[in-house]
């Protein structure tokens, strides 16, 4: 877990360290990850609506659907979601998250609010906004995320942590371009054997107590990584 006193020396990440994360994480053979190429990345520029059955899928394998209600109740809360959002929806799909200016990070809040308003739990939320925008927004859940980085389950703490990747693709570019980071994720696909884009190689982070203290660090601690300030 995230040290809650980091050491006042600010302490270096660079893309080696995301690279080195990248390697050590251990899951990529597991069950859960081996729908994530099929459902997520391959179908990802079909119609959300025509998607709803693999988000199904999809967050029953990742464990997101462990609420009331459960794929009944998701498939409702989704319907109504995909509705009230289509046009925010539409204005972030195709987009990564290097690339974001602040006004996305806004619209990502109102959507995930809007998602969490629709009866959509924070994991079930944060992991099917992935689901739909696999190249904008990283994955949200209890048990790794907001424990390693110690983050409240509301909108306002999940658009803080995709801040936080933002910062930290640009801290870790900051002498280069993102083909830095197309190369990473070519070398990472070589790898495991299938694509991740950068989104997935960060959430392999939060795996790492060692790594993900460093990249806060790097960013001047918590007040400031997760900061509203780009």
């Amino acid at each position: 877990m995230l040290s809650s006193s980091l050491d006042s020396t600010r302490l270096t990440f660079e893309l080696d360290q995301l690279r080195e994360a990248a390697q050590k994480y251990s899951y990529h053979d597991a069950g859960t990850h081996g729908v994530w190429p099929r459902l997520v990345w391959e179908r990802r520029n079909q119609s959300p609506v025509a998607r709803i059955d693999d988000a199904v899928e999809f967050l029953g394998k990742w464990k997101a659907l462990r609420f009331k209600g459960g794929k009944t109740a998701f498939r409702r809360i989704c319907a109504a979601w995909l509705r009230r959002n289509r046009t925010d929806f539409e204005s972030l799909q195709g987009r990564v998250l290097y690339s974001l200016a602040p006004e996305d990070f806004q619209t990502i809040l109102t959507i995930s609010s809007s998602f969490r308003d629709c009866g959509a739990p924070p994991t079930t939320f944060g992991k099917a906004l992935h689901f739909f925008l696999p190249e904008t927004v990283m994955l949200w859940d209890q048990a790794i995320v907001r424990n390693t980085y110690k983050l409240r389950p509301d909108p306002e703490s999940y658009v803080s942590y995709q801040r936080f990747g933002w910062k930290l693709l640009h801290h870790v570019t900051r002498n280069k371009t993102i083909n830095a980071l197309r190369q990473l994720e070519r070398d990472h696909a070589r790898t495991v054997g299938y694509f991740e884009p950068i989104t997935m190689i960060f959430d392999h982070l939060a795996f790492s107590p060692k790594l993900s203290t460093r990249a806060v660090a790097a960013l001047g601690g918590p007040s400031q990584a997760f900061s509203e300030d780009l």
